[in-house]
């Protein structure tokens, strides 16, 4: 054994020996035929710093590829899902409701969230639309991308949750994906928003004692001014209204007391005293509308207003000039109304008939004439009635015609007349008669020839 052990110590020391002497040997210097075959080797090897062995060095760094360097984006990104990519933008508006809805274009422009506009779109808003959608057609884009919505006109404000803009605001809207009820993946690739339509304000009149909520036309606002149909309003408050085609005006009067609107032109006579209302005289609907305070003030009413927001009461006092006119006689004091255009009344203290034009509490005086009345025992009746048939009555020798029956056997008729013409009694002034009121044959035959069926007889002690 220790000569085995002997051996193999010698062995390996004359081996390093050898090493030692190979690395320490003097190069020799190449002959023609080595030149050739270097150069052949130089032509067909690599250089040394593309030698795969001294790549392979492990002590070595090698400098980083191209191929090295994209190995990063040489994976692809996981792709999009379809389902969560959308080339629409939809925008539904609920329009909410008002009495009063003016037809318009409601506008709309959508922007993206860095503000590029994608697109702009309109819809019609009626009376009777409940919504409007709007598809916008937009570059494709993943569920969760923020969008803008401006309101341009045509609505007075849009809302979307809390947030509320006028024409000329902005809304920031969001998309996103979710799973339906059922489990499915949907996308809310858009949003709903509330629209508050162009209206007009509702205006209530109180006038004359009463609300009128039935115009028609209906009072509104135009430019800022209440206006309203000067003759519905006007005869509310007891004026009298009347046209005069030759000046296309109206004339609201009390008494002799005038106030004038001339359409289209803001230039009002007051009291023979000419000035300008808030706003020109305008047709709507072919009633003529003035300003409300205008004609309200000129006849000394007061004026209360109201702004409720959606709607506006508006309180117009008495007139005292209408009052103290109507206290100038019971007609118009009592409120006395007839079917027709025409009111007569008899006064049976100062053995006058009067016939009146106008309307109630509006009465003018026509035409006034002396009577005869019933006599003590056979009184003519008091009260209101209505002439209900025009006949003649023939007596042995004498008549009496036309005869105006307003009830029972009671009429407005001539005094007693021949048969040639002649009055056989034609006494006035007097109590006389059988009940009837008895008139000279041209004031009877006046009152016939202008009152209709129907007008209303009025008679007091």
């Amino acid at each position: 054994m220790k000569k085995i052990l002997a051996f193999l110590i010698t062995v390996s020391t004359l081996c390093a020996a050898l090493s030692i002497a190979a690395s320490a040997a003097p190069t020799p210097e190449p002959t023609a035929q080595s030149d050739v075959t270097a150069q052949a080797e130089e032509t067909t090897q690599p250089e040394e710093t593309e030698s795969p062995e001294e790549t392979a060095q492990p002590s070595e760094s090698p400098e980083p590829t191209l191929a090295a360097t994209a190995q990063p984006t040489e994976s692809p990104a996981p792709a999009v899902p379809e389902r969560e990519l959308s080339t629409e933008f939809n925008l539904t508006i609920d329009v909410t409701s008002h009495k009063y809805i003016i037809a318009n274009n409601a506008f709309v422009e959508l922007y993206s969230e860095d503000g590029e506009l994608l697109g702009s779109q309109h819809r019609y808003v009626g009376y009777d639309t409940p919504s409007v959608t709007m598809t916008f057609e937009v570059p494709e884009y993943r569920m969760g991308t923020s969008f803008k919505v401006k309101l341009v006109s045509g609505l007075r404000s849009l809302k979307y949750y809390d947030s509320y803009v006028e024409p000329g605001g902005t809304l920031d809207v969001q998309t996103y994906g979710y799973l339906d009820e059922n489990g499915v993946y949907a996308q809310a690739n858009g949003c709903i928003m509330t629209g508050n339509p162009q209206y007009d304000k509702e205006l209530r009149i109180y006038a004359g004692g009463e609300w009128h909520t039935d115009l028609s036309p209906r009072a509104r606002l135009i430019d800022g001014v209440s206006m309203m149909p000067v003759r519905a309003i006007g005869e509310a408050m007891g004026l009298k209204v009347t046209y005069d085609p030759n000046y296309d005006s109206v004339v609201c009067s009390v008494g002799s007391d005038q106030v004038i609107f001339n359409a289209n032109s803001a230039y009002t006579t007051v009291f023979e005293t000419d000035t300008y209302s808030p706003h020109a005289a305008v047709y709507i609907d072919g009633s003529l509308f003035v300003p409300i305070r205008t004609l309200a003030e000129a006849f000394g009413s007061t004026l209360e207003v109201a702004d409720y927001g959606e709607y506006m009461d508006i309180l117009i006092g008495d007139s005292p000039m209408v009052t103290a006119f109507r206290n100038q006689t019971p007609v118009n004091r009592n409120g006395i109304s007839s079917s027709t255009s025409y009111l007569v009344w008899v006064s049976k203290s100062e053995y006058k008939v009067r016939v009146y034009m106008g309307s109630q509490y509006q009465w003018e005086l026509l035409k006034e004439f002396p009577c005869a009345l019933g006599a003590w025992n056979t009184p003519t009746i008091t009260g209101q009635f209505e002439y209900i048939e025009r006949t003649q009555w023939n007596y042995s020798g004498y008549y009496v015609g036309p005869v105006l029956r307003f009830y029972n056997g009671y009429a407005l008729h001539s005094t007693l007349l021949y048969y040639n013409g002649t009055e056989y009694d034609g006494r006035v002034g007097v109590n006389i008669s059988h009940g009837c009121v008895r008139l000279h044959p041209q004031d009877i035959n006046w009152i016939a020839n202008t009152i209709p069926l129907r007008t209303k007889i009025y008679i007091t002690e």
